[in-house]
């Protein structure tokens, strides 16, 4: 049996903003004496658990430690690997791993840095405590359970602080790649790079999206009016109030028709494929549960495309594919649901790329629809439809398309979102194939997205590639500049170095406090009239602690 090794942690636990020599993320750091060469190492029973209950992350992975937990540098690579990967399961965007160094104060005990994300510090301690404790405790099939029983009052306030969407985790991770500047603003809204390059952005809202337009197209029926008015080709619609409209509603439209409801996002309440009026009734009754604003639309015939607009030029296109497996001639077609949601990707966490597909009883009517059972056994190559929903919230596939996609398609889903003033967009077309211009072979804008999905599956390189567009050319300049302290540069300053000049903010006499010191570094960063910065050895520090990824060109003092 193990015996409980003979390590310690010891206050205090020290917060750092922004970032630190040692962590490019903010964090906390704390003193741990690690376990003795001659103890027992962490039981690789413990650890297979580990792995089963925390899948890797999708992106910004680790490496794995090299060996096992023995002695002092492998069992800190070993706590800081499985700390970045349970606070990554949690949804938290932390890229990079907790870094061990002596610690200049306490003989044998090292200073441990932790990075996490803002209002985490506290649950993120918790996790530590908890590694700690069970990791060495005696490996029985007992005190496993209650170690994994204990860990769920540790998650729970990790996922309740994690952003709600996993566009902010993808951009904040390209920002990091790149080493740009990264502040947080609170409520999951992040300024990418400082001052005047600056960059807002929630999910994929940006500070360039009107809050008017965002208005109109979360209203489904008031963006088709205004598109259909614009020349934009749109299905017809009725707005349904009461059950009684259906029927003239639905006599005027023709089966099969789509009811949905008319202000929700991500599929949610949707109707396809209805072809008679009970069936029109109960889908309404379901909608009304959601929403008092019910839309009812002709079910129009073709493909499903998302095609991702920013500042007016179409970036990106896929095809969304409805879910469904394909038979193998062997399993039936439960089994194949169940083998294809037992894949990482649909594991069903906020952060994996695809969602669970519905299970087999939910699709009885469309197997049956296809003379199938979810104890039919496929075969090979059959492909069984699951939904005739196609987004990725209902186990919908994303397939690439863009390189496929016709000139007057892409010019179609671009001049509806100039259209609808948005900066970043996704529009939502149906028609036969995305590779004939719409103009041919016809097409229709089904809905148009404010806060677009951007995609994990297929547009991961999508989300640098947007903030390399959003960022001007010339970002804020950060300098380095030893003896400074006496000089005081104002707003608008023309300030001269070595021939060159800029305006903006720069080097200020600093306030006696601490935290006055942080403040005034943030307004710093956060002035939008900011073109330039100097700093001098002690404001370099204060810098440091208000945002992430600060770089800095350094110079000499100019005699």
């Amino acid at each position: 049996m193990l015996q409980r090794p003979d390590w310690d942690m010891q206050p205090p636990v020290t917060r750092y903003y922004g970032g630190s020599d040692v962590t490019r993320q903010p964090g906390f750091c704390v003193n741990i004496r690690p376990p003795s060469n001659a103890s027992e190492p962490v039981s690789r029973a413990f650890v297979t658990l580990l792995e089963r209950a925390f899948p890797e992350p999708g992106f910004g992975r680790l490496p794995k430690p090299s060996g096992h937990p023995v002695g002092p540098e492998t069992w800190f690579e070993w706590l800081g690997y499985w700390h970045h990967r349970i606070v990554r399961f949690a949804g938290l965007p932390v890229f990079e791993a907790p870094k061990a160094l002596p610690s200049p104060d306490m003989p044998n005990y090292y200073l441990v840095y932790f990075p996490s994300y803002e209002g985490t510090e506290n649950a993120s301690l918790s996790l530590l405590k908890w590694l700690l404790t069970v990791s060495m405790a005696p490996q029985t099939d007992t005190l496993v359970r209650e170690a994994m029983s204990s860990l769920e009052t540790v998650m729970k306030p990790l996922a309740d602080c994690a952003p709600t969407s996993a566009n902010i985790s993808r951009f904040l991770f390209a920002a990091f790649e790149a080493r740009l500047p990264v502040v947080s603003l609170g409520h999951h809204m992040f300024q990418i790079c400082i001052g005047a390059s600056g960059v807002w952005l929630d999910s994929s809202f940006t500070s360039s999206t009107p809050v008017m337009s965002a208005n109109l197209v979360r209203n489904k029926a008031a963006t088709s009016d205004f598109l259909a008015k614009a020349g934009i080709p749109v299905p017809r619609q009725a707005l349904i109030m009461e059950e009684v409209q259906l029927k003239p509603v639905a006599e005027a439209l023709g089966f099969p028709l789509v009811c949905k409801p008319a202000d929700l996002d991500g599929g949610k309440g949707v109707h396809l494929y209805l072809e008679d009026l009970p069936s029109l009734a109960e889908a309404f009754r379901q909608c009304r549960e959601l929403t008092d604003q019910v839309l009812v639309q002709p079910q129009v015939q073709g493909r499903d495309y998302r095609l991702t607009v920013h500042r007016g030029e179409c970036v990106w296109a896929i095809e969304r594919v409805p879910a469904s497996v394909i038979g193998n001639g062997k399993d039936t077609v439960s089994r194949l649901i169940e083998r294809e949601n037992a894949r990482p990707e649909r594991s069903g966490t906020g952060l994996s790329p695809l969602k669970p597909l519905p299970g087999a009883e939910s699709a009885k009517d469309l197997l049956n629809a296809q003379n199938l059972k979810p104890t039919s056994v496929p075969a090979t190559g059959q492909v069984v439809v699951l939904s005739h929903l196609p987004n990725v919230a209902a186990g919908g596939q994303p397939v690439p398309v863009y390189a496929d996609i016709h000139p007057d398609n892409a010019e179609l889903a671009a001049k509806v979102a100039r259209l609808c003033r948005l900066d970043l967009a996704g529009i939502d077309l149906i028609m036969p194939d995305i590779s004939h211009s719409w103009r041919d072979i016809g097409a229709w804008v089904i809905e148009v997205n404010a806060q677009p999905d951007i995609g994990q599956t297929t547009a991961a390189h999508l989300y640098g590639k947007l903030l390399g567009r959003m960022l001007p050319e010339k970002p804020v300049e950060i300098r380095y500049v030893e003896g400074r302290e006496r000089d005081a540069w104002g707003r608008g300053d023309r300030v001269s170095h070595k021939g060159r000049f800029w305006d903006g903010l720069s080097w200020q006499p600093l306030p006696d406090k601490t935290a006055e010191r942080i403040a005034w570094a943030r307004q710093c960063l956060l002035d939008d009239q900011c073109q330039g910065v100097w700093l001098d050895e002690v404001s370099w520090k204060w810098f440091r602690q208000a945002a992430t990824d600060l770089r800095i060109q350094w110079r000499p003092q100019e005699d």
